[in-house]
């Protein structure tokens, strides 16, 4: 009777095995080629393969997924489910990258094979459904895989808070780009700041024309006072009897006093006269 009881419950399990759909992977064909770069050196890298859902030709279902293959010396090798027997619109979009970007992309519609198929089998320009592939518009291009595109979105200036068109454009102490404020007929410097032309940072520019310096002119005194100090320094005329006095040579100048040298002294009866700037360069 026990015996009975086994046999029994081993029908029953190789019945219910039997009735079980029968568990298979869809069927593949192998991807084998050999890739090299422009100058000849074997191509090393990554190639990454991206693809929609979709069901293979035995009804297996493919979800989407992504898959990476490293390919060294130019050697590449995977197996991927036939998709032009598949349903409708599956394709694989493929990206080659070296050090994590991208150099070239492509698409792929592989067909069942039971030999190897090489790259040039499996290449088309356009994806089922339409639209050219060939420039990598398949899926989602990532800021890295655009060679130098993220150094120099970094070296761009930004726009700060205060930006506005028809300003003057001023770079803030965080780096980005400002508006400068003010009215239209104030005067920027170099800080940024406005104000009323000739005004703010310094005293306004003054100009001082044909003054008498201060001093006794008697063939001995050397020393004249101006009214105020030259600025710059450089800005002073200075006219003995008309003749015009050269600094380092006929005098010297510290603030606002002025001392000939002695090939110089003013003479009694000698006019001296002064032109010059002040408050300003």
């Amino acid at each position: 009777m026990y015996q009975l009881r086994q046999i029994f419950y081993l029908l029953m399990i190789s019945a219910a095995w039997l009735a079980r759909p029968a568990l298979a992977t869809p069927p593949l064909t192998q991807i084998q080629d050999v890739l090299y770069r422009a100058d000849g050196v074997p191509f090393t890298g990554a190639v990454t393969i991206t693809w929609r859902s979709f069901v293979a030709s035995d009804t297996t279902s493919i979800p989407a997924n992504v898959l990476t293959v490293q390919v060294t010396d130019g050697v590449l090798r995977l197996q991927l489910v036939p998709t032009t027997n598949a349903s409708a619109g599956a394709y694989y979009a493929v990206r080659f990258t070296v050090d994590g970007r991208t150099q070239f992309s492509e698409t792929w519609a592989v067909p069942p094979s039971a030999a190897p198929v090489g790259l040039k089998d499996i290449r088309i320009a356009t994806a089922p459904g339409g639209g050219t592939t060939g420039g990598g518009s398949t899926g989602t291009v990532l800021l890295g895989d655009v060679v130098g595109l993220a150094e120099a979105l970094n070296d761009r200036p930004q726009k700060g808070p205060s930006f506005a068109i028809n300003r003057i454009a001023l770079i803030n102490n965080l780096g980005r780009l400002v508006g400068v404020g003010g009215v239209a007929t104030d005067c920027v410097r170099v800080d940024g700041s406005t104000g009323a032309c000739g005004s703010g940072g310094g005293s306004a520019i003054g100009f001082i024309d044909m003054e008498t310096p201060a001093g006794v002119m008697n063939g001995v005194n050397s020393v004249f006072t101006l009214g105020q100090a030259p600025s710059p320094a450089g800005s002073l005329h200075l006219y003995r009897n008309g003749i015009l006095q050269k600094a380092g040579t006929d005098y010297s100048l510290s603030g606002n006093g002025v001392t000939f040298l002695a090939v110089s002294i003013p003479q009694a009866g000698d006019t001296l006269t002064a032109s010059y700037r002040t408050g300003g360069l």
